[in-house]
């Protein structure tokens, strides 16, 4: 059995992936465990009385963070997106038993199946997580029909299963 798709993807749908993928990964977002820290030192040095001008610089910045966090992610997933030419390219996958065939503009790769570690299913697509940071991800708008998308589910679930 061979299932193949083709995409183009978009970069909101790549920003949309990327920010499913971090929820996933982190119980605590790193830069709310930051601003938490911060705010939480500000508050102590605050009411011990005797740093009130740092006090108030760590509770600006903890703020900062929280309020800009989401922000510069956007902007900085952007650039990255517009740099790379490959995302702005039509992308064929297709999933078999041996592994994931790729072709991204004249880029071809085979994965086996042992180079990925996991399938996340987010609202808009899969993505198949390889290494700590990384995925590829495929939308489900590029699957022909919901059995398609079961089949897909089925084989990977096979594949991943580690014995």
């Amino acid at each position: 059995m061979k299932l193949s798709v083709n995409f183009f993807l978009g970069w909101p749908e790549y920003f949309a992936a990327c920010e499913f993928f971090r929820r996933e990964r982190y119980r605590i977002a790193p830069e709310f465990l930051v601003s938490g820290l911060l705010l939480l030192l500000g508050v102590i040095l605050f009411v011990s009385g005797q740093f009130q001008v740092l006090a108030t610089v760590c509770c600006l910045i903890g703020a900062l963070i929280i309020v800009s966090a989401r922000s510069y992610r956007r902007w900085a997933s952007k650039r990255r997106w517009e740099r790379e030419p490959l995302y702005h390219t039509e992308h064929t996958v297709a999933a078999s038993e041996e592994g994931v065939y790729f072709l991204m503009g004249r880029i071809e790769s085979n994965l086996n199946w042992l180079y990925y570690q996991r399938l996340l299913e987010s609202p808009d697509g899969f993505l198949l997580v390889y290494g700590n940071d990384s995925f590829n991800f495929l939308p489900k708008r590029a699957f022909a029909s919901e059995e398609m998308m079961g089949e897909f589910r089925a084989l990977v679930s096979k594949k991943l299963r580690r014995p």
